[in-house]
């Protein structure tokens, strides 16, 4: 009888096709923990349809229940673009599942929207872009080092809003992580009905945080990823020595999967330790007296900021990684450049009282503000209203 029940629960939800272009789990960078997240919110209300590339676990390793999960093709590392990819298996893929399940309504991360244009049965969609991939390009274009550099990224930018003016309307509704990629969306793309759904935090339940009993100061991410590089450089060159001078027995730490080379060099000068592929970032965050986002480029909301508010490390930051956390107090949002960058890590590495402070008001934040459960209500909302503005009346 139990199970009777489960199958009319499930043949009573919408059913939610869902495309995302990299493996939802294991949740390896920001946009599979964010496709990974929302999908377990959004599966007790929908049917869910997911397709996305060979290479991952599935939905029911990870204690999803879905109620299918398709697998194409990787053609490449990335596919966030069709142009980097063979995308003939994927139509073909999407355009049997659409036969098969009659989805009513399409949910398309990352680079999907071209899908509309392949597929003529494609339902009607809403595109959780994440970042604004335009916005990203730009900011790129400030830091290339070198002529050569600088055309390439100048080739990007105008291969990436390209494909995201030509996208502009291939959705009912458009989603990004930050109210910066909205506003470059909606006012330099001319995208239609964007709105604004934060990434969420998983708060882990902690007694007692034990810090280091050095200072410590943490930069967390994919070292392999281009902003992540910058943003370490940039600090390690510009903002710990002044730091290190101040405090000399502080240690800047870079804690991540896959670093680069010039990554992995900051881990011979004094002050500096680089520690690749660890089990548990989130361990070493909540060691760490401050956490840091010191990004120049990249666009989006920072996981990184939110991983550290949800053990109690505050965060300090430049302006652009302020991006999405609109939700935060102010005193949480501990933004500066250059020299006053310094001096605020070494005036806050000093100040035992003040960061106890924080470090709870950004653990209380983290709880109320960022949760993945809201975030996926407002996706299931969003949802729901385009499915019923498409749906035929009877």
């Amino acid at each position: 009888m139990a199970s009777l029940v489960v199958l009319e629960e499930q043949e009573s939800r919408p059913t939610l096709l869902a495309i995302s272009p990299v493996p939802p789990w294991p949740p390896l960078d920001g946009m599979a923990l964010r496709v990974s997240r929302l999908l377990q919110e959004l599966c007790p209300h929908w049917s869910i349809v997911l397709i996305c590339p060979q290479g991952g676990e599935s939905a029911a390793e990870n204690g999803i229940a879905i109620a299918a999960e398709i697998t194409a093709n990787r053609a490449g590392q990335w596919m966030y673009l069709p142009t980097q990819y063979d995308v003939r298996p994927f139509v073909k893929t999407v355009a049997e599942a659409i036969r098969v399940h009659r989805p009513s309504v399409a949910l398309l991360w990352g680079g999907m929207e071209y899908l509309r244009g392949e597929i003529p049965e494609m339902p009607p969609s809403v595109s959780d872009r994440v970042d604004c991939m335009t916005l990203v390009a730009w900011r790129a274009l400030a830091y290339a080092r070198g002529y050569a550099e600088l055309r390439r990224r100048v080739s990007h930018l105008a291969h990436v809003a390209r494909y995201e003016f030509q996208m502009r309307h291939a959705s009912a509704a458009t989603i990004v992580v930050g109210d910066a990629d909205a506003r470059a969306l909606h006012r330099i793309i001319g995208v239609r009905n964007v709105m604004v759904i934060p990434n969420g935090v998983d708060v882990p339940r902690v007694g007692a945080v034990k810090r280091s009993v050095r200072p410590s100061v943490m930069f967390t991410g994919i070292m392999a990823y281009q902003p992540n590089i910058d943003a370490a450089l940039y600090f390690a060159n510009e903002i710990w020595p002044s730091v290190h001078q101040r405090l000399p027995d502080a240690v800047f730490r870079i804690v991540g999967r896959s670093p680069a080379p010039a990554i992995v060099e900051l881990g011979s000068r004094p002050g500096i330790e680089v520690v690749a592929d660890v089990d548990s970032v989130r361990a070493f965050l909540a060691e760490a007296w401050l956490a840091v986002a010191p990004m120049r480029t990249g666009a989006g909301i920072k996981n990184k900021i939110l991983e550290a508010w949800s053990v109690g490390t505050p965060a300090v930051m430049t302006p652009i990684a302020t991006n999405g956390l609109n939700r935060a107090p102010p005193e949480l949002l501990l933004a500066a450049e250059g020299a006053e960058l310094s001096t605020l890590i070494g005036d806050l590495l000093l100040d035992t009282e003040r960061r106890a402070v924080l470090g709870d008001l950004a653990r209380a934040t983290a709880t109320s503000e960022f949760s993945w459960s809201s975030s996926g209500s407002a996706l299931d909302q969003v949802l729901r209203g385009v499915s019923r503005e498409f749906t035929p009346a009877r």
